[in-house]
């Protein structure tokens, strides 16, 4: 909490009860990865410790692989249409208590229909648990991976499902498989869907550069290691691609050493679109109210500044008119209201 300590002022204080009052976006989110500890102790046939041993804040994943063998413990409960819904109905009730009133959130699409779950049933049974005031949009997940289990008749399932508002591509991204996905991605913007893929989290800048031409994306998950390529983070600049980002993520994988060394901080000062998500929260163990709260009290950004993450997410979001240019009032009246008390916005 170096950088609220160096104006003297304590982060209870100052930094909570602004991101609480914050309108917040959550635009990069696993269903999978935020199932909540206490769904997946009651499926389990094997007593588990009261909290998973992952969320501590010393814990870190040897690589992806280990990070994926710990994530099943997770996804196991997921068995049935009524787990989905039961899942999806304790993640986003608890977004709606955070302030959260938009929320980009993806299945693993290959999981759901090796289960013999239509695809269709699985976005019905997210969208409706969705709490009153949150908008949520369902993204069909793809996997880097699992291109030998994702057969041409899956992708026409994802892409003719009812209700989907658009899909990822997420896993491996060392594996560059990207290029076999191309047609789906192709065929969602024709259809109007949203689009967006993992790069520059595990791999690096070229990743991110194969999913923009590769892919025509201009969202990108992760995007941390873009930091590393000046043409690239120009390219990013002027082409107004959003970087759809999850810090704490990235230090439990590895990817940056702790939140003060993270470059999003760096990336928004060079003035690229950038957002705040948690990724996979129950497996990280943070909650974006203090996802965001972190960026102030260890890296060194202002109240502002994630205030301008939220604004980019909301401009990006896909929801009516008349309820973006609400919430993007709510939030420039939230930052003026702090700009008059210099102890309250750095």
């Amino acid at each position: 909490m170096r950088a609220m300590a160096a104006r003297g002022h304590p982060p209870e204080a100052t930094t909570l009860p602004f991101v609480r009052a914050l309108p917040k976006a959550e635009t990069h989110l696993h269903l999978e990865g935020a199932v909540p500890w206490d769904m997946v102790r009651a499926h389990s046939a094997v007593p588990l410790p009261e909290q998973p041993p992952c969320c501590a804040d010393d814990f870190r994943f040897d690589d992806f692989d280990h990070f994926r063998r710990v994530a099943q413990t997770f996804l196991a409960c997921l068995t049935d249409l009524g787990a989905y819904g039961r899942a999806a109905a304790a993640i986003l009730g608890d977004l709606g208590r955070q302030n959260v009133r938009y929320v980009e959130i993806s299945f693993d699409v290959e999981r759901a229909a090796r289960q013999g779950l239509p695809l269709f049933a699985v976005v019905a049974a997210i969208k409706g648990a969705a709490p009153p005031g949150l908008r949520v949009c369902v993204l069909g997940g793809f996997s880097y991976h699992k291109v030998d289990r994702t057969p041409a008749g899956l992708i026409d399932a994802v892409l003719t499902a009812p209700d989907l508002d658009g899909i990822d591509l997420h896993g491996d991204e060392t594996r560059q498989s990207a290029a076999s996905f191309a047609p789906a991605f192709a065929a969602s913007r024709r259809r109007g869907l949203l689009t967006r893929a993992h790069a520059g989290e595990l791999a690096g800048p070229a990743s991110i550069a194969t999913a923009l031409d590769v892919l025509g994306v201009r969202r990108i998950a992760h995007g941390a290691r873009a930091i590393e390529d000046e043409a690239l983070l120009a390219r990013l600049g002027a082409d107004g691609v959003i970087l759809d980002m999850c810090p704490w993520s990235n230090v439990k994988l590895g990817i940056t050493p702790d939140i003060a060394a993270h470059p999003i901080r760096a990336l928004h000062e060079r003035g690229l679109k950038v957002t705040v998500s948690t990724d996979d929260p129950a497996v990280f163990g943070r909650s974006l109210t203090q996802e965001i709260a972190l960026l102030v009290d260890e890296c060194g950004l202002s109240l502002a500044d994630v205030a301008r993450f939220q604004t980019t997410a909301f401009e990006a979001a896909r929801m009516p008119a008349a309820d973006r240019d609400a919430i993007l009032a709510e939030i420039d009246a939230l930052v003026a209201a702090a700009r008059g008390g210099r102890d309250r916005l750095p």
